[in-house]
């Protein structure tokens, strides 16, 4: 970790707070998009509703390797895109 400003690490932490808010997500029956009477569209939506933690996680890696690499400006924008998702995801389970 001593490839990373702390700066980063901590905008990079913050992409790993919905992984902890994964179990409301997976069982906490939060439907964001909307529910249905059919079974095929009602899995697509569990997973799309899934996707909402699990694309800030992937962030986390994505964004830090990319740091890594040399492409230091993607991989802040793609740490900060992550954080608004998290964002995202505390205010769906706030208002659910």
């Amino acid at each position: 970790m001593k490839d990373f400003p702390r700066w980063v690490l901590a905008l990079a932490f913050f992409n790993l707070i919905p992984v902890l808010l994964s179990v409301f997500f997976l069982f906490g029956g939060i439907a964001p998009f909307g529910t249905s009477s059919h079974a095929l569209v009602r899995l697509l939506l569990y997973v799309c509703a899934n996707l909402l933690w699990l694309v800030p996680a992937l962030t986390f890696f994505f964004g830090l390797d990319i740091y890594r690499r040399g492409w230091e400006k993607w991989g802040v924008l793609i740490l900060a895109l992550g954080n608004v998702l998290t964002v995202i995801d505390l205010l769906i389970l706030i208002l659910h």
